[in-house]
């Protein structure tokens, strides 16, 4: 009886100890998952109105499809994204209304970001800056979070109004073109050659190394960009 009892007891030991083992294995691996995990980022910049929505809305259902999105973008002057669209493709918004996410919030801008990551665990964190903020400011804030990757740095410019734009708006207008790895021209079909040639003489003399994009809208795809 008492031999019975005692390898009964055994028996339920290394059951018990396989369980708690193989719970432990589980566990360090889920850590190990959670711990190399870091989200790639997309920038997407530009002035007042040069079209950064209506970009991110074509651009949703191509370049985005079957990832896990979480947009952060702020409001300041601009009419934002239209939140059901947004929803209806899958995307989080995480909007930052009370000013520039690139000037007066950039602690916030961190701890907003931080929590996107820890909340959400996206593929991917989507960055409609303010259209009158510092895409250096974005970018410097961004490298200062441990092991989060840039992936894309654009800045969307509306290629009629952009020599206006410079001229009387040169500081942060050349910031974004400076710091931006894509220039994406919209508006490029209202107006004539002699006009994007002016444009694009003014963009290469600011950032010579970047890819610009002179595209028409209405043919623009994931495999252009």
């Amino acid at each position: 009886m008492f031999k019975h009892l005692l390898k009964c007891i055994i028996h339920k030991y290394f059951l018990l100890r396989d369980k708690l083992f193989f719970t432990t294995i589980l566990l360090y691996n889920q850590q190990r998952k959670d711990f190399n995990y870091m989200p790639k980022i997309d920038i997407i910049s530009g002035f007042l109105g040069a079209g950064k929505t209506t970009l991110i809305k074509k651009l949703l259902p191509s370049v985005y499809q079957n990832k896990k999105i979480v947009l952060v973008e702020n409001e300041f002057g601009e009419i934002g994204i239209d939140g059901s669209f947004l929803k209806e493709s899958g995307v989080i918004i995480n909007e930052i209304n009370s000013g520039c996410i690139c000037c007066t919030l950039k602690g916030d801008f961190k701890k907003a970001l931080q929590q996107v990551i820890d909340t959400y665990q996206p593929d991917i964190i989507l960055i409609e800056p303010s259209g009158v903020g510092k895409l250096s400011d974005i970018l410097n804030i961004i490298k200062s979070i441990e092991k989060l990757t840039i992936q894309v740095q654009s800045t969307v410019v509306d290629a009629n109004r952009a020599l206006t734009y410079q001229r009387n708006f040169g500081e942060f207008f050349n910031d974004q073109i400076q710091n931006a790895n894509c220039i994406i021209l919209s508006r490029t079909q209202d107006i004539n050659q002699e006009k994007l040639d002016a444009v694009l003489k003014m963009l290469k003399k600011i950032n010579k190394h970047a890819h610009i994009i002179t595209t028409n809208w209405e043919n623009i795809s994931a495999e252009t960009i």
